[in-house]
């Protein structure tokens, strides 16, 4: 089988980002799996993730178009686009002629969301990124979805289909293997969160719910960056938060220490294709606490603790606090997370390759 990784950036160790994450992890599990005559190669836009890299997604959206179109017509079986954004990939192959079996993945529809992002670049990326995803379900042989979410968001949108299925994504093998922290109540209870700083992760929950455990009993200790940042420090010192900490960009390799800082992890996200963190939290023994009404796939919340609101949430931090985490939960949580590995994801993946391949 002769393979064709397509993403937007070039699949790295700790990018930051689900979208580049994902090809990293699905690329080297897959290669640990093929056989000698089997052969992967990739081919990307960008060297680098970035947030709100405009010029790069320009790139992305244009001249890399042209070297989309240069691909081989019978070089490859299976060309995977790992990124929905840049579901025109799959339009340009069917278009060239390309004779080999063409694999999306659709990590969310969040682009189609009203109100998860704000400002007119981003408005303007949401219509771009609505056409590709429109284009990746028409033109590609076969899509795979990282949860029932999307899968039944798709459907919901575009009608059923029959080429598509669900392929849960993984927890990295570090977190897993990492040994697990012993918990002892300490004076200070901990609360982390680790993700991007942007409208739709909601982060000002977070703050609003340390407002109210304005004391030295609690401290908040939040991990990310990104366009919101200033707004959630204006609001920090408005408020004289000396309970939160912005601790900026946390390095891949910093991880497992990070968590096993905390006591508890906040994830209150409007809207998740699959919540990486919140699988990466429980993996490592933690409670977390989510938005009740957030669009959060089944598959991560079903051990979560959910806020209603800020107010609630500070009153489940309180309880956790002052009664612990339940140890039975606790257990059934962590081996439940731990059951989401990049290996298993591979595994079906290849699955989905190698039938495409026998019906070339």
């Amino acid at each position: 089988m002769k393979l064709l990784i397509i993403s937007q950036t070039k699949p790295y160790k700790g990018s930051g980002t689900g979208l580049t994450e994902y090809a990293y992890q699905l690329e080297m599990h897959i290669k640990a799996l093929l056989g000698r005559r089997d052969s992967i190669k990739e081919l990307y836009a960008l060297d680098q993730s970035k947030r709100n890299n405009i010029s790069g997604l320009v790139y992305a959206n244009t001249g890399f178009k042209k070297k989309i179109a240069a691909v081989p017509k019978d070089k490859y079986d299976i060309i995977h686009i790992t990124d929905h954004e840049i579901g025109f990939v799959a339009k340009i192959l069917k278009k060239s002629g390309n004779k080999a079996k063409i694999v999306t993945t659709i990590h969310d529809l969040s682009r189609f969301e009203e109100g998860l992002h704000k400002g007119l670049i981003q408005k303007a990326y949401n219509k771009l990124v609505q056409r590709n995803i429109k284009d990746a379900i028409k033109y590609s042989d076969f899509i795979l979805c990282n949860s029932s979410q999307t899968y039944n968001t798709i459907i919901e949108r575009f009608g059923k289909r029959k080429n598509m299925k669900v392929v849960l994504h993984g927890t990295n093998d570090s977190i897993i293997r990492a040994k697990l922290r012993v918990r002892h109540k300490g004076e200070i209870f901990t609360v982390g969160y680790m993700g991007a700083l942007m409208k739709h992760k909601n982060v000002m929950f977070i703050l609003e719910a340390a407002k109210l455990l304005k004391n030295n009993q609690y401290k908040f200790v939040i991990y990310g960056t990104g366009v919101d940042k200033n707004v959630l420090k204006a609001f920090k010192n408005r408020y004289n938060l000396s309970n939160v900490d912005f601790m900026g960009y946390l390095d891949e390799n910093k991880k497992v220490e990070a968590y096993d800082s905390f006591d508890a992890f906040v994830f209150p996200s409007l809207y998740e294709g699959l919540g990486y963190p919140i699988l990466e939290a429980q993996a490592r023994g933690l409670p977390v606490i989510i938005y009740k009404h957030g669009k959060i796939p089944n598959e991560v919340r079903k051990y979560c603790f959910e806020a209603e609101s800020p107010e609630h949430m500070a009153q489940i931090i309180e309880d956790l606090k002052e009664n612990g985490y339940n140890e039975k939960q606790r257990k059934k949580a962590t081996e439940y997370a731990r059951s989401f590995t990049w290996n298993r994801c591979a595994r079906e993946t290849l699955s989905t390759y190698k039938s495409l391949s026998k019906n070339k």
